[in-house]
Parts: structure tokens; sequence; C-alpha cells
């Protein structure tokens, strides 16, 4: 009875046994959280130990690095002191050797060399007696058989140069009748926009002249009538080019006056801008309104150059296939008298027919203008050959002058010269 009276004395409250199992679960708790912030101090301290050692570790290596450059710096200066020394020691010894020579000795060396001069100059008078003989042979060669032979030769290839003076001849005439057209069309396009200002004008060969005072230009004015036609005349020669892709398969000569105008378009918008920003004249009157300073000018031309080359580039093709005209392939044979005859000729003869049509006068605007056409041409020169060889119907050609291109221009330069001569006013 005593043991059970001793129990139930000891015996506590279900809420106090709740309570002293809450205090065990925090006291638990905490001897883990006490656990883990030891734990986390031991890691620190060793991450921390670690890095010291790691710190240490590099600035021995450094400290070992710096002496190894050191020390291999030291050997490097010990080497060339002692190369140096060698080669004074080399010296010394040649020059001690050289005056060692007896005056015999140093005499054989200077006949050994007038010896070696001696031989060179009776190997050049070989060399030249030779040329000489195979001269004279070339000469005695010479007889009423190889210049026959010769002659025939020369008859043999006279088809070859009539079709390059026919092609010559035609691209020429083309390439004229062409520039005169756009000229024209940008002289007229001038003179519409001077007349929306009511600016009178008296249209030369040479130039235009507005009969108005120097106060009566303002921005608007110099901006339309200077830059309108070049602009008109570059629309139409993109609408020339599309023409010129159209019918590029036809075998007739005239197509070739849509592919020069293209070219006279584009060298009017382009190469205006780059001799007008140069030398402030056409075009150049609309920038130096606009008040671009020199780096701007600079640009412009840069651009100008480049649509150029642009344009040049992108013709190659076009006029390797107006050779349809006259062959009837284009090939490594025939391409480069073709170009040269196509393209290169009418450059030259048609430049030198301008400055001699607009004689007596020297128009120094247009005629630069015309000139910069070589920034186009030279890319088609540079080009051609890395185009491959082209095929065209095997029907027989038979090309013929362009009669009607030649009426058509002999017209235009009456009207050129004649009319314009004596001017034409519009307005006032």
């Amino acid at each position: 009875m005593s043991l059970q009276a001793h129990h139930k004395k000891r015996s506590y409250s279900s809420i106090y046994k709740i309570y002293r199992r809450i205090r065990f679960i925090r006291h638990k708790k905490k001897v883990i959280r006490r656990n883990r912030l030891e734990i986390k101090k031991k890691e620190i301290q060793e991450q921390n130990e670690s890095r010291i050692h790691l710190k240490e570790f590099k600035l021995s290596e450094k400290q070992q690095q710096r002496i190894k450059v050191k020390a291999n710096r030291e050997e490097e200066r010990k080497l060339k002191k002692e190369l140096k020394e060698e080669f004074r020691r080399l010296d010394l010894l040649a020059k001690q050797e050289w005056e060692k020579l007896s005056i015999e000795e140093k005499v054989q060396t200077k006949k050994s060399r007038l010896q070696e001069k001696r031989n060179r100059k009776r190997l050049f008078k070989l060399h030249m007696r030779i040329r000489f003989t195979n001269f004279l042979l070339f000469i005695r060669s010479i007889n009423i058989r190889t210049f026959k032979r010769k002659f025939k030769a020369f008859r043999e290839k006279a088809p070859m140069r009539r079709r390059f003076a026919l092609i010559s001849f035609n691209s020429t005439v083309l390439f004229l009748l062409s520039y005169l057209t756009f000229f024209l069309i940008s002289q007229a396009i001038t003179v519409i926009a001077a007349s929306f200002f009511d600016y009178p004008t008296t249209v030369h060969y040479y130039d235009i002249y507005f009969n108005i005072s120097t106060e009566s230009w303002y921005h608007d004015s110099v901006k339309t009538i200077f830059s309108s036609g070049p602009l008109v005349n570059f629309v139409i020669g993109i609408t020339f080019l599309i023409i010129y892709s159209n019918i590029r398969e036809s075998t007739g000569p005239f197509k070739l006056f849509f592919l020069w105008g293209f070219l006279h378009a584009v060298n009017m918008l382009f190469g205006a801008l780059l001799i007008g920003t140069l030398f402030e004249a056409g075009v150049g009157h609309v920038i130096s309104w606009l008040y671009i300073m020199d780096t701007g000018k600079v640009l412009y031309s840069i651009i100008s150059i480049f649509f150029l080359v642009i344009s040049g580039l992108l013709i190659t093709k076009q006029f390797l296939i107006s050779g349809n005209t006259y062959y009837n392939e284009i090939n490594k044979t025939n391409r480069t008298s073709f170009i040269i005859s196509q393209v290169f000729m009418p450059y030259l003869i048609g430049n030198a027919f301008l400055v001699i049509l607009r004689q007596p006068r020297f128009i120094f605007y247009d005629t630069f203008i015309s000139l910069t056409l070589i920034i186009c041409i030279l890319p088609v020169l540079a080009t051609y050959r890395s185009y491959n060889e082209l095929y065209f119907e095997e029907e027989e050609k038979k090309p013929g002058l362009v009669w009607m291109a030649m009426a058509i221009l002999s017209v235009v330069i009456l009207f050129f010269r004649g009319v314009l001569e004596i001017g034409l006013r519009f307005g006032g």
C-alpha cells in the first residue's frame, strides 16, 4: 500500500507532461543549433586557413618565378657579354692577320678583282655581238618570200580588222547619240524647272544663261534647277537598262543605245556630283547652298565614285551579251578585241569628237563629266575576263552600219551646233 501511495504522489498531470516535452524538444533544437554553428565556424576557419595557405603558396611561387627570371636575365647578359668579347677577339684576329699579309698578297687580291671586272666586260661584249649578229640575220632573212608571207597573213586578218572598225564605228555613233540625247534632256528639264520660278533662260550648246540678277537666287530655286536634270536623267537611265534587259537577246545593234544611255545617265548624276563637289559647278551649287563642310564634300565624292564603279561592274556582262550582233560566240580569242572595240574605243573617239564639236569653246564642266565615265569603264576592262564563254544562235552574222542612228545623230548634231549656237530663249 505504501508503494501505491508513493506512485500516486509522483504522478504528473497531462498538461505538465506536455510542457516538459515541449521544453525537452526546445533544448534539443538549441543543442542542434549550437552544433551546427560550431560546424559552420569550423568550416569557415578551415576555408580561411586554406585561403591563407593558397595566398602564401602563390606568393612563394611568384617569388620563385621572379628569382628564375632574374637568373635567366643574368645568364643572357653573361652570354651576350661573352659573345661580344668573342666577336671582338675575332675582329682583332682578322685585323692582325690582314696586317700580317705581305704587300705581294695584297697586290694579288687587287689583280684578281681587276681580272673579274675584265671578264665581266668581255661577257657583256659577247652578248652585244650576239644580239647584233641576230639583228643582221633578221635583216638578211627579209626577202620577197617572207614579205609575201607576211602580206598574206595581213590580208587574212583583214576581216577581223574590218569587224573591229565596224564595231568601233557603230558603238561610237550610239555612244554619241545617247550622250547628246541625255544632254539635251537635261537642258530641257533645267529650263522647265527654271520656268517654275519665272526665271527667263537662254540655252546655248555650251551653257544656259539665267537672265536674272544674283539676288534672285535662293535655296529652293538652286536645289530644284541644278538637281532636276541629273535626277530625271538617272530615272530615264534605269528605264533604259530595263528596256535593254528585255531586248538584249535580239541581234540588232541599236540596243546598245540603251546600254550607253544607262551609263551616261549614271555618269550625269554621280559624275556631275563628283565634279561639282570638287569645282563647285553645276550640281556643286546645290551642295554649296546646303552649306556642307569639306568632310561632307569628300563623303559625297567617295559615294559618287562607289556608285560609278558598281554601275561599271553591273554592266560588264551586258556588254559581253551585246556581242551577239557580231559573233556566234564570245570566247577567249575574240572577247578582248570585242571589249576594246565596243567599250574603250567609243569612249576615246566619242570624247575626242565631243571636244572638237564644242570648239572654239572649251566647256570645263561638261567635258570633265564625260571624262569621268572612265570610272565606269575601268571595271569593265578589269573584269570581263572573269566571265565564262557565251554562246549565241548559230545563224550567219551579217552586221552592217547603223544608218538610222547615223541619220538621227546628224540631225541632233545640226540642232546642237546650228540652233543652239544662236541660242533659244525661254520665258521673259
